[in-house]
C-alpha cells in the first residue's frame, strides 16, 4: 500500500501495462516460433547468428556450425550428411525392406538400367560400346551399368547402327541410303524390320532411365562436374600439354607451375570473397573502410545464396520424394526430428524462454524475477548486432548508436524489475495475500 501513496494511479496502470504488453509479446513470439516447427520454414536462429558482429562475432557464428554454409559446397560432407539421414529416416519411419530399396534408388539411382530384347540385329556391333552396355542372351535385356549412364550421343550412334528413322509423325519407318524414311508407292513408311524396332526402343528407353539420375549423381554433377562452380584446371603432362582436370586453385600457394587455372570456379571466388571480408575486418578503421566491408558481406550474401540454393533445393526435393514412399501409418509417426546440434538447443531455449517468460510477465506470477531473466534475454539478443562505434550495422531499416530496441527492452523489463507491478495487479498479489492470510492463521494458533 505504501507504494500506491508514492506513486501516481497512472503510473501504476502504465507500469503494469508495460509489463503485460512486454509478457504478451514474449509469448506470441515464443508460440509463433513453436507453430513453424512443423512447415516448411521452421523458425531458427541461423540467419541472426550468422550476421553477428563485433566482438563476439566469432562466439555467435560458430554456434552456428557451419556459418557461411561452405558445407553445402562439399561433395563429401554432403554425401555423408545424406548417408546419416537414410539411416536416421528408416529407423524412425520403419521402412521395410522394399521401401528401403526404394529409397536407395531415390539416393543412388538404379545400378542397372534394364531393357527387354531378345535378340540382337545382325548390324548391331556392341564391341565399341563394350564398357557401355551389355546384352545378357539367355534373359534376353540389355543392360547399363546405373554409374556411367548412356549418353545422347552414344544413343544416337547405337540407334544408327539398324536403319530406322523416325518421321515427323512420331512414326518409326525403313531408313534408305540417303538417311530419309523410305516410302511405298502410296507415299505411306515402309515399316522397319521387328528385330530393328525392337533394338531402336529398347535403346530409347535405356536412354530414358540413364536420364534418371539419383540425387547423389544430381549432388556429384553440380559440386563435382560442373565446371562453372568448381572450376577447371590445367594439370602439365610429360608431352608438355595440358591435361584438363575439374576444380580450382589458389595461385598464391602454387609452389610449381604444372598447373593452370583455365576456369576460376564461382566455388573459389567466394571463399576469395570470404577471406578478404575477415582480412578487412581485423584492419578496418575509418568509416570508408567500414561502409566498403558492408557491400562486400551483401555480396558474399548473394553469392551465399546462389551457390547454395541449387543444393539446398536438391536436399528438399529428395526429402520430399522420400515422404511420398511412406503409408499413412508411417507418417502418423510425425516429422522425422533433427540432430541435436549447439544451434537447435539455443533455439529451443530460446522458444522455451521467449514462452515461459512471457506467461510470468503477462499474469504477473514471480515478475521481478521474470522481468530480470527477460532482461538477461534481450541483452543476448543485442550482442550478436550491438550498434557499436566501429562495429558493421546490422541489415535492416534501423539506424542506432549504442542503444537499438532490444537494449530499450532491457531497460525497461529492468524498470519493471524494480517495481512490484505483480503485486499491484497480477498473480503476485494473490500470492502474497495467501502467505499473509497462512502467517496470520498461524501466529493465532501460537496465542
Amino acid at each position: 500500500m505504501n507504494d500506491l501513496k508514492r506513486i501516481s494511479s497512472v503510473a501504476i496502470v502504465l507500469l503494469v501495462l508495460l509489463r503485460m504488453s512486454i509478457g504478451w509479446q514474449f509469448l506470441y513470439e515464443g508460440l509463433w516460433k513453436y507453430d513453424t516447427l512443423n512447415t516448411a520454414n521452421p523458425w531458427s536462429s541461423e540467419g541472426y547468428l550468422r550476421n553477428a558482429q563485433g566482438p563476439f562475432r566469432d562466439h555467435f557464428r560458430e554456434m552456428v556450425g557451419d556459418p557461411d554454409e561452405l558445407d553445402w559446397l562439399d561433395y563429401d560432407v554432403m554425401s555423408d550428411k545424406w548417408d546419416d539421414w537414410r539411416d536416421r529416416f528408416v529407423a524412425h519411419f520403419g521402412l521395410d525392406e522394399k521401401q528401403q530399396q526404394r529409397l536407395e534408388t531415390l539416393l543412388d539411382g538404379n545400378k542397372v538400367h534394364v531393357a527387354g530384347l531378345k535378340a540382337l540385329p545382325e548390324s548391331v556391333d556392341l564391341r565399341k560400346y563394350a564398357d557401355v552396355i551389355t546384352f545378357d542372351a539367355d534373359r534376353g535385356r540389355l543392360l547399363v551399368e546405373g554409374e556411367i549412364p548412356l549418353l545422347p550421343s552414344e544413343a544416337r550412334a547405337l540407334r544408327g547402327m539398324v536403319p530406322v528413322v523416325k518421321t515427323e509423325s512420331g512414326e518409326y519407318a525403313k531408313r534408305g541410303d540417303d538417311g530419309e524414311p523410305l516410302l511405298n508407292d502410296d507415299g505411306t513408311p515402309v515399316p522397319p524390320e521387328a528385330g530393328d524396332l525392337a533394338w531402336v526402343k529398347a535403346i530409347d528407353r535405356l536412354e530414358t532411365l540413364s536420364s534418371r539420375l539419383g540425387y547423389r549423381q544430381k549432388l556429384a554433377a553440380n559440386l563435382k562436374g560442373d565446371p562453372d562452380r568448381v572450376g577447371v584446371v590445367g594439370r602439365l603432362t610429360e608431352r608438355g600439354t595440358y591435361r584438363p582436370e575439374m576444380g580450382t586453385f589458389d595461385p598464391q600457394q602454387q609452389e610449381e607451375a604444372a598447373e593452370e587455372n583455365i576456369r576460376y570456379g564461382e566455388i573459389q571466388v567466394y571463399k576469395d570473397m570470404l577471406a578478404d571480408y575477415e582480412a578487412g575486418l581485423k584492419r578496418a578503421e575509418t568509416d570508408y573502410q567500414r561502409d566498403h566491408l558492408a557491400t562486400l558481406w551483401k555480396k558474399i550474401q548473394a553469392k551465399r545464396v546462389e551457390l547454395t540454393g541449387p543444393i539446398k533445393t536438391l536436399e528438399t526435393s529428395l526429402r520430399e520424394d522420400a515422404l511420398k514412399l511412406l503409408t499413412p501409418e508411417q507418417r502418423a509417426r510425425g516429422p522425422l526430428p533433427p540432430k541435436p546440434t549447439e544451434l537447435r538447443q539455443a533455439d529451443q531455449m530460446t522458444m522455451l524462454g521467449l514462452t515461459g517468460l512471457g506467461i510470468l510477465l503477462l499474469f504477473g506470477l514471480f515478475s521481478r524475477i521474470a522481468a530480470v531473466l527477460g532482461a538477461v534475454m534481450m541483452v543476448m539478443f543485442y550482442l550478436p548486432m550491438p550498434p557499436w562505434p566501429g562495429v558493421p550495422p546490422a541489415p535492416g531499416p534501423e539506424h542506432a548508436l549504442f542503444i537499438n530496441k532490444n537494449m530499450i527492452e532491457a531497460i525497461a523489463l529492468l524498470g519493471i524489475a524494480a517495481m512490484p507491478t505483480g503485486r499491484w495487479f497480477g498473480l503476485d498479489g494473490l500470492l502474497r495475500w495467501g502467505f499473509g492470510k497462512l502467517r496470520g492463521k498461524g501466529k493465532a494458533s501460537k496465542a
